[in-house]
């Protein structure tokens, strides 16, 4: 029963936003809105406008980031990681460096019941405009065919995930930079 009722909330969602605001079109931002994302869109990691594609994961619960060369340090008394932030599709472009203070290891379950530990660091990610603070656990993710996979921990205040459509907003760096939606093309 439960199921049924989530699939009637999901459609009605989707009809609503269809007729109300027309198809990549961004609902306005008041609590409790949530837009229609694709399960592939394009996103900057600020305050470097770095565009990575996240694959947007109902079935995950934490946001993961692809971060190659982990290292632990202190600064002024608190713990921090240092990473190196590679966009695994455009291998041409130099990593950043980033830095930033630990929040938590965080232990994560894999398919084959193993769980492995995860350092936890706190990002803002743009997406059409809008800034969202997020937690990233950092992960190799050079086996995968996606830099980032944005979970429920994300999503549940900020999307409804459309799972047949990809890229429903423009990939548009200075909207981020503006803080103004832009809709995708026609």
């Amino acid at each position: 029963m439960t199921q049924s009722r989530s699939i009637v909330t999901v459609l009605l969602l989707l009809f609503q936003s269809q007729f109300a605001f027309g198809v990549g079109e961004e609902r306005p931002a008041h609590p409790g809105s949530r837009v229609i994302m694709g399960w592939l869109e394009s996103i900057f990691i600020k305050p470097w406008g770095k565009r990575l594609t996240a694959k947007l994961d109902t079935g995950a619960k934490n946001s993961s980031l692809h971060a190659d060369k982990i290292e632990h340090f202190s600064k002024n008394g608190e713990e921090w990681v240092r990473f190196s932030l590679v966009d695994l599709e455009q291998n041409k472009e130099p990593p950043i460096q980033v830095e930033r203070p630990l929040v938590r290891t965080a232990y994560i379950k894999s398919h084959s019941k193993t769980a492995s530990k995860r350092d936890v660091v706190m990002l803002t990610v743009c997406k059409n405009g809008t800034d969202y603070p997020t937690e990233f656990n950092l992960v190799d993710r050079s086996n995968f065919n996606y830099p980032v996979l944005l979970g429920r921990s994300f999503l549940k205040d900020v999307a409804v995930v459309d799972a047949a459509a990809t890229f429903l907003f423009k990939a548009d760096g200075d909207s981020c930079a503006k803080g103004q939606p832009v809709p995708s093309k026609p």
